[in-house]
């Protein structure tokens, strides 16, 4: 079996077959022969130092002689292949460095990716390009090298792959909705519910989403699914959908069917008070809907003779060094949770910035909101982030409006 082709797929997880038999099952735990393998394929088309291989595979110094652990992570692999039929010469020296035959037939699915994402760019007419997208698209099957996600050397391949696919993602849309027919509409509604759990955090496949929605006069998949989205835009990056996404959200609001019947409307209050998230705290919302309750509890408050309190509470790292943005989302997370459990289920909180919340509280005194601080700062000590990341917490009484 010295012809034998060399299958290998790196989307979903790693998987190695040589003919009809598996080597390595998707799935499978990745030992340093078979990541040694990936690392030689991926890098096949320039020259790559055996000291750059080394420094791939075993990072940080984990072991402490990487030249002869190469040189048994090789002689493994050779004896793997060579036992599944492959020629011994599969693995070569090139100018004393070990790289793959170029001479042994493998089939790559990276590589085949690849040349339908190049040759989708040469296209000029739409229709072809179209094809390429889509072709691309039916290709693209799960996260590269997901067991290998953590390694230094897989990071800058996985986000090129992923930039590909974002694109032709993105293309296959524009060109869908560009032709404005019901088929045409409702494959850009399957594109993005493919991409988007691939990419939850994309407001360009959100954008092409709801714009195919708005094809479909799917109003009340609009209404029903922005709000998710915007409260998860604002809990993962502190920043609301941008325009063009509100622009549609505002159109179905304003295109939805009207009801004469005040039961009904009743009833869909109801329905809202009792969703899978009951308000048993403080009450979050965007910062937009925050505004106008702002103005609402700043009217009612002088005839209650209440007094409204702003309290803006911020993250400041005590380190000397910015936070990552997935460390910011997580430490934002968690003071949350404590505002929502230390405010009364009556004040209402919006998340201003990246890393502030703005607090309105409605009380009888000014002075009371020093003991709403006092809670809020005893929370967060007590929440274990404190040693490396404090909370600042600043007071504004709001001026009558008239």
């Amino acid at each position: 079996m010295n012809d034998a082709l060399l299958q290998v797929k790196t989307l979903g997880g790693l998987c190695v077959k040589a003919g009809d038999r598996i080597l390595l099952e998707q799935g499978a735990r990745i030992n340093k022969p078979w990541e040694l393998l990936a690392f030689l394929l991926l890098n096949m088309d320039e020259p790559i130092t055996n000291e750059r291989i080394c420094e791939a595979l075993w990072e940080d110094g984990e072991v402490e002689n990487p030249a002869g652990a190469l040189k048994n992570a090789v002689y493994s692999l050779r004896k793997n292949l060579a036992e599944a039929g492959l020629p011994a010469a599969c693995i070569i020296k090139r100018n004393r460095e070990y790289c793959w035959n170029p001479g042994t037939p493998v089939q790559l699915d990276v590589q085949a990716l690849n040349a339908i994402y190049r040759q989708g760019c040469s296209e000029k007419e739409p229709r072809r390009q179209l094809e390429f997208c889509r072709a691309f698209l039916d290709r693209y099957s799960g996260d590269f090298l997901p067991s290998l996600a953590g390694r230094r050397w897989v990071l800058p391949k996985a986000s090129a792959l992923s930039q590909k696919y974002l694109s032709a993602v993105l293309r296959a849309c524009d060109l869908l909705l560009a032709e404005n027919q019901h088929g045409s509409a409702q494959e850009v509604v399957d594109i993005c519910g493919r991409a988007l759990l691939l990419e939850p955090l994309s407001e360009e496949i959100y954008l092409r989403h709801f714009s195919a929605l708005k094809q479909l006069n799917m109003k009340t998949t609009i209404l029903s699914h922005y709000p998710i989205i915007a409260n998860m835009f604002l809990d993962k990056t502190g920043e609301a959908p941008g325009p063009e996404l509100q622009s549609i959200f505002r159109w179905a609001g304003e295109g939805a069917n009207a009801v004469d019947d005040i039961h009904q409307i009743q009833k869909d209050l109801d329905e809202a008070a009792r969703d899978e998230r009951p308000i048993r705290g403080a009450y979050f919302c965007p910062y937009e809907a925050f505004k106008h309750m702002y103005h609402m509890m700043v009217c009612s408050a002088g005839r209650l003779d209440n007094t409204v309190v702003l309290l803006l509470v911020g993250l400041q790292s005590t380190g000397g060094q910015a936070m990552s943005k997935q460390e910011n989302a997580q430490v934002m997370l968690q003071l949350r949770g404590i505002i929502e459990n230390t405010l009364r289920k009556g004040d209402v909180f919006s998340r201003y910035s990246r890393d502030q919340y703005v607090l309105m509280l409605l009380v009888r005194h000014p002075g009371d909101s020093g003991v709403v601080a006092e809670r809020l700062l005893n929370g967060w000590r007590a929440c274990g982030l404190s040693s490396n990341v404090r909370i600042d917490i600043s007071a504004s009484l709001p001026q009558p409006v008239v």
